[in-house]
């Protein structure tokens, strides 16, 4: 791995920061019946921003890392998390699992008023762990 810039490494560590923060409020919500996601609209607001607001910081952390490197830029995010795996910056189960999140993140994003219940209650009961 080339070593980051200054730079790099704080906007890194930012988003770092937000994750955890994230991830924090979203243990809150580990409990939420599919009855209190489907008829309480601010816990479905809070559990779906909160998953795209995950995936976009590791995506955004992902393409900071891959940036430095001497290669190409992928086009897609599914494609940015799958060369985190392949150039072994993170093992290779992780970056599975962080596709998946990229996955519920489109969900969210272009198929809002069609979602997937069993996507996002994976999401936010899963332990997720970024090492």
């Amino acid at each position: 791995m080339t070593p980051l810039k200054p730079e790099q490494k704080e906007s890194i560590l930012s988003r770092l920061a937000f994750l955890e923060a994230e991830l924090n409020d979203l243990q809150g919500l580990q409990s939420t019946t599919w009855q209190i996601y489907s008829t309480d609209n601010t816990t479905r607001r809070n559990i779906e921003r909160l998953a795209e607001n995950v995936t976009n910081a590791c995506i955004d952390i992902a393409k900071i890392v891959i940036a430095g490197e001497a290669t190409e830029m992928p086009v897609t995010y599914k494609e940015v998390i799958q060369k985190l795996g392949l150039l072994d910056f993170i093992p290779k189960k992780l970056a599975e699992e962080l596709i998946r999140l990229v996955d519920i993140r489109n969900t969210l994003a272009h198929q809002y008023l069609d979602l997937k219940w069993d996507k996002k209650n994976s999401f936010y009961k899963k332990d997720i762990v970024l090492s």
